[in-house]
């Protein structure tokens, strides 16, 4: 199919597109006001702009706006947002996300530096009422928040866009390829594509054709995971009631400086079904003599499953202890059979990747649960060994890479995540030499905000130089072919 062809139907195309997003939108309106999480943002998602917004509009002409869904992607933009300031300080910002844990995020940790809005519903009145008010010069969007109708509207304004991060997984590829009449002319808006490997600059070539501007940057996840100072970890184990815990603690230790640090298993962003294993995997923790000191913090991956988690400790015998609440665990003493032990719940959003700094061992969740995984480079700052289940095709390359160099440990079920949990506390050497192996890593794949920055730069028409970042991938350069593509499962 050639692009003639593709922008020849392109017309008709979003025509039937922003039909069926319609009738979609009119289908699901009553679950959409019903519903608290989905009510949140729902006016500016429909291009209702706020007042304070309009009443600085001209100030916000020629920004730059930057997209990301939710929690992970924001947490993922963050250095590149805050990279980009340090340098460019008087081009405005915008940042959107889709969520509200995702807005709260942004709010929070952007909120002095950039406006912060919802992003818009995918029909063009509320796309273009946004459209109308910031007149942005570049959109910047984090990984696969490729949606149709906005850059139709934004190509048509002259609005130049752009992707960061992006992904492609040999799943999503699939159905991309297969239905790539209607997405090739998607891709081909973009004016920079810039993705995390090559083998997704592969994907997104065979999608939208060899002339694609596709460059590999890296993950710019992992610029962002720098470890927390000393002091920060030290009020961390204040609020928990802990005298040591972490990778800090434990170097102080052996040389002689501290106390033994208490061994802590942090179960992140957990799923349905996940927080089970790990209760189990305490359960059987504490009945060891290497383990009896531990302690367990779990994370949920959504705020809206915090109380059942916290009533699913309680089933399983434990007493919660929540960071809402202000509470810590009331010892760090040896847990005493036949009493009930206490289980941490971090149920905030934002706060993970600090409470690593204080685990032993992590689990990172969505790997047991049908999800696919999440970021599990985040514990290798501090050193901190990881184990998965066997759900990681979203991060498919990363398992295994760490797995070759013996920094993870995978289970193919609950049973085996629990004895790889078991394992590693049970063996200190081994969890070492693990979390410093990732850690290894971790360091050696940072660097892509330093080429995500100058390609935004590049877009802006303020690159010192005309050159294209460095990685710039081209059509038959990666060994992943598009045979390869079509039928990896």
């Amino acid at each position: 199919m050639t692009a003639t062809t593709d922008q020849g139907s392109e017309p008709a195309l979003i025509a039937l597109y922003y039909y069926c997003v319609f009738l979609i939108l009119l289908l699901a309106w009553p679950v959409l006001l019903i519903k608290k999480k989905t009510r949140v943002g729902l006016g500016q998602k429909l291009g209702f702009i706020p007042a304070s917004i309009k009443a600085r509009s001209e100030a916000l002409h020629g920004c730059l706006w930057f997209h990301a869904v939710s929690v992970g992607e924001f947490n993922a933009i963050l250095p590149l947002v805050k990279a980009f300031h340090d340098k460019h300080p008087q081009r405005p910002l915008v940042v959107s996300t889709t969520t509200a844990t995702g807005q709260k995020l942004a709010q929070e940790k952007l909120g002095h530096l950039a406006t912060i809005i919802f992003f818009p519903l995918d029909l063009p009145g509320a796309i273009n009422a946004w459209l109308k008010v910031l007149k942005p010069e570049l959109v910047v969007i984090a990984e696969t928040e490729i949606w149709p109708g906005f850059t139709y509207e934004c190509k048509k304004r002259g609005v130049k866009m752009m992707v960061v991060n992006g992904r492609m997984s040999p799943r999503s590829f699939k159905s991309y390829y297969r239905h790539r009449r209607f997405f090739r002319p998607v891709l081909r808006r973009f004016s920079a594509i810039g993705v995390q490997t090559p083998e997704e600059a592969s994907r997104y070539f065979a999608v939208g054709g060899d002339d694609l501007p596709v460059t590999s940057l890296g993950n710019i996840k992992f610029d962002g995971l720098e470890p927390l100072a000393a002091e920060v970890s030290e009020k961390l184990l204040a609020t928990l009631g802990l005298t040591a815990a972490g990778s800090l603690s434990q170097l102080a230790h052996e040389y002689g400086s501290g106390p033994p640090p208490t061994p802590v298993l942090v179960a992140g962003s957990t799923h349905e079904g996940e927080e089970v294993c790990v209760l189990k995997a305490y359960a059987q923790l504490l009945d060891t003599t290497y383990g009896a000191r531990a302690k367990l913090i779990i994370v949920p991956r959504h705020p809206e499953r915090f109380e059942r988690v916290a009533e699913l400790i309680r089933e399983y015998d434990f007493v919660p202890r929540r960071f809402s609440e202000n509470q810590g665990f009331s010892s760090d003493l040896p847990h005493v059979p036949g009493t009930r032990a206490e289980v941490y719940l971090l149920d905030v959003i934002g706060k993970l990747f600090d409470f690593y700094s204080l685990a032993s061992v992590a689990f990172v969740g969505g790997t047991l649960a049908p999800v696919g995984g999440h970021n599990i480079m985040e514990p290798y700052a501090y050193g901190v060994p990881v184990v998965v289940g066997p759900r990681t095709e979203k991060v498919k390359d990363l398992t295994a890479a760490l797995t070759a160099q013996n920094a993870i440990s995978q289970g193919k079920n609950e049973a085996g995540v629990i004895a790889c949990l078991l394992f590693f506390f049970a063996d200190e050497k081994r969890r070492t030499e693990a979390g410093l192996a990732g850690r290894e890593i971790l360091i050696s794949s940072q660097g892509a905000v330093v080429k995500a920055l100058a390609l935004i730069e590049s877009q802006l028409g303020e690159s010192p130089t005309s050159e294209k970042p460095a990685g710039e991938s081209q059509p038959g350069e990666s060994q992943f072919s598009l045979e390869e593509a079509v039928h990896e499962r």
